[in-house]
């Protein structure tokens, strides 16, 4: 390939390094973020669930003491009637109805009690879970056991961080925005250039950054591909001497002389 052509993907190369190392400011703050989005997230649907199902068993209860409230109304009315009853006919059939209404009082409170004893199991698995974290076991802490007031801690704790960071990156993005923006224009004037006059190897050039290669292009040093240190064969040093490139048998980076970098410097973009 003609060296002029090489250069074109050189001068990309570099404008890529650019853009690469203004973004690099921001020190992992987008990954940052979006794990801790991902914690607050998290936290929430735990409290949330918590919530729903607290209210659910509240509702409940509320229901099934007014279902033993009525029964026991019920009862009192049955036994009034009975005390005028005209025969044992109608005095059976009221007994009959009070004993329904014992029973459906039994399978309220039966349930009311379920609900209460659950409400106690999951408050001793949250004590016990408050317990291991003073023993710093924090590896064998389930979800369910994690103290709701700790919870509510951590979900503080977080959103302040989360908010900490955010304003930390829109900062460094404030500062950079219009060096950014410059340099993405150079790139994209640059890429114009490219396809026009080197398409093949701007495919493997994207092929390679798309790929996580972010140093695509690298200089032939001592010998070798300087992005992985591979020796490249002997047969193909005096080919990159002249203006040639090589792809890396290791790494798959476009391998050239270290002078097309300099002389790709006095290029604009």
């Amino acid at each position: 390939m003609d060296h002029k052509k090489l250069k074109l993907i050189v001068r990309l190369q570099q404008l890529d390094d650019e853009l690469d190392l203004i973004l690099s400011e921001q020190k992992g703050l987008p990954e940052e973020i979006r794990d801790l989005e991902d914690d607050v997230a998290s936290i929430n649907r735990q409290l949330d669930q918590r919530k729903k199902l607290s209210d659910e068993n509240d509702i409940r209860k509320k229901q099934l003491k007014a279902e033993v409230l009525s029964a026991m109304e019920k009862i009192s009315k049955y036994k009034d009637s009975q005390s005028s009853a005209r025969n044992n006919k109608e005095y059976d059939a009221l007994s009959k109805q009070i004993e329904y209404e014992e029973q459906e009082i039994k399978k309220s409170e039966a349930q009311i009690r379920n609900i209460e004893e659950a409400a106690e199991r999951k408050a001793a698995l949250e004590e016990r879970g408050r317990q291991m974290m003073e023993e710093n076991r924090f590896d064998e802490i389930s979800e369910d056991m994690m103290p709701m007031d700790i919870l509510q801690t951590q979900l503080k704790d977080v959103t302040e961080e989360l908010a900490h960071k955010k304003a930390e990156l829109d900062s460094i993005i404030q500062e950079t925005e219009d060096e950014v923006q410059e340099i993405e224009a150079k790139i994209e004037r640059q890429r114009v250039i490219v396809e026009a006059e080197a398409k093949q190897i701007l495919g493997k050039y994207d092929h390679l950054r798309n790929g996580g290669v972010h140093n695509a292009v690298v200089k032939l040093h001592r010998h070798a591909c300087s992005g992985c240190n591979t020796r490249v064969p002997t047969n193909r040093h005096a080919f990159i001497l002249q203006g040639g490139f090589y792809s890396c048998e290791t790494c798959g980076r476009i391998v050239v002389h270290e002078r097309l970098f300099e002389e790709a410097l006095s290029m604009e973009a």
